[in-house]
């Protein structure tokens, strides 16, 4: 008998198309990756590298505050009880019973005979034991898949984690640049209205013509225009900050307006590395998230595969039953039953072929998406890295251009002083260095957000162990 149930076994799942799925081996992939740049990866809590007080508070506050974390937390929680409901089908389920049935016949059929009592209380009290034994694995490859998407959740959670430190640490560099550039354009007007107000003194006297003070009119103007501008850049800058750290609109930031009259105070550049590309597969959380979907779908595959093969079902109970009820319970009220059964699948109109074949094409989605995600992976950290050395070389350039309108400007000072030279070229010399340290102030905040990219490319300090 058992033999004939083997064959049978084998028969159906000749009907099952194709072989079995095999997961994909990236490892050559990350062999032949060739990042830029070497060195350790950035380590956990990468963010107080920058010595960034004010930094490292506000990305504190978004990990316990952050609407986005709570709904990654949930899908967590919700994962795992998935997890213990579809566990519990590995296991025989034992449920009590507590019965009572009345009956009353009637006098106008056939079911009265002389003598039978009309009415019977029958009660009955016991237990029923069911279980499917998992022959095939079907109930093991739903448990493996559940297992799957819980993991899965929890790497998201942490994935969501380490981007949202990331986009902290970009807001509030974008933040601090924007303060910066709104210094400059304020002192930039203030020089374009000293310039007005020495060209209008220059045309009263006719020493100037009137295009020369239409043309400082207009310059003021604009520059005008260019600090409302800067205003409203700030504005929604540090509104998007406030959105990820959990902040209503309005609410104080850190910090305050630079003092363009001082040396620009900048933050700590870290030197985080790239690490080795084989350590990504495991560093990033979001690309061992999309490994543990695919081992979900492969499991996946497996159940549907089950699903041609017969089933065993074991169902038993056990108790008491009497008429009257109140007999339950007494000698001779016992009862049990033990019922075993085995159900063939011969036709589903292509139901399990159909279940198969879902289950196959998600194999196959999972699957590219992994391979998809690592090399995205390895794109963001290379760009990171170019990103890095390249900027470096410009902040460098424009450090030395402010240190030589720097010098520029303290020797117009200088000799207006001494009466050889007058006020409007001066302010030329102002506006010059405020110019460029505008410009040195947007490749050290870049520099430092392509910093804050690398981290977080490279697992943002994710234990790659866990």
């Amino acid at each position: 008998m058992r033999s004939k149930a083997l064959l049978l076994a084998a028969a159906l799942a000749g009907c099952a198309s194709g072989d079995p799925s095999i997961r994909p081996d990236l490892a050559p992939l990350a062999a032949e990756a060739r990042l830029s740049g070497g060195g350790e990866r950035a380590a956990a809590a990468w963010w107080r590298a920058f010595g960034d007080p004010d930094l490292a508070a506000l990305v504190e506050q978004a990990l316990r505050s952050n609407p986005d974390l709570a709904v990654a937390a949930a899908r967590v929680s919700e994962a795992r009880a998935a997890l213990v409901a579809v566990d519990a089908d590995l296991l025989p389920r034992l449920d009590a019973q507590l019965a009572l049935a009345s009956r009353r016949l009637s006098n106008q059929t056939g079911q009265n005979f002389p003598g039978m009592p009309r009415r019977t209380d029958v009660g009955s009290a016991g237990v029923q034991l069911s279980w499917e034994i998992d022959l095939w694995g079907r109930a093991s490859d739903r448990s493996a898949a559940a297992l799957g998407d819980a993991e899965a959740a929890a790497f998201r959670a942490a994935a969501a984690e380490v981007s949202l430190a990331a986009s902290v640490a970009r807001s509030w560099f974008a933040v601090r640049l924007a303060r910066e550039e709104l210094a400059c354009l304020r002192g930039e007007f203030a020089s374009r209205l000293e310039d007005a107000g020495l060209t209008e003194r220059q045309a009263a006297a006719g020493v100037v013509d009137g295009d020369a003070l239409a043309a400082a009119r207009l310059a003021a103007a604009q520059a005008k225009a260019d600090e409302l501008d800067a205003v409203r850049r700030l504005g929604a800058a540090e509104n998007a900050l406030r959105v990820l750290v959990g902040l209503p609109a309005g609410s104080p930031l850190p910090g305050a307006l630079p003092d363009t009259a001082a040396p620009a105070v900048l933050a700590r550049q870290p030197a985080f590395g790239a690490g080795l590309p084989s350590e990504l597969l495991l560093a990033r959380p979001d690309l061992r998230a999309a490994a543990r979907a695919l081992d979900a779908a492969l499991a996946r595959e497996g159940s549907a595969r089950a699903e041609f093969y017969p089933r065993l079902m074991l169902v038993g109970d056990a108790g008491w039953s009497a008429d009257p009820a109140s007999r339950v319970g007494k000698p001779g009220s016992g009862f049990w039953g033990l019922t075993p059964s085995l159900s063939v699948p011969i036709f589903d109109a292509s139901r399990n072929q159909a279940g198969l074949e879902v289950a196959q094409a998600r194999v196959d989605q999972a699957a590219a998406e992994w391979r998809k995600a690592v090399l995205e992976a390895f794109r963001e950290v290379d760009d990171a890295l170019v990103d890095l050395r390249e900027i470096a070389v410009q902040e460098d350039l424009a450090a030395r251009v402010v240190a030589a309108v720097g010098e520029r400007l303290a020797n117009a000072e200088a000799r207006l002083k001494a009466g050889l030279a007058d006020r409007l070229e001066v302010e030329a010399a102002r506006r010059d260095t405020l110019l460029a340290r505008r410009t040195h102030a947007g490749y050290a905040w870049q520099r430092r957000q392509a910093a804050v990219r690398l981290a977080a490319a490279t697992g943002g300090g994710f234990p790659a162990g866990e």
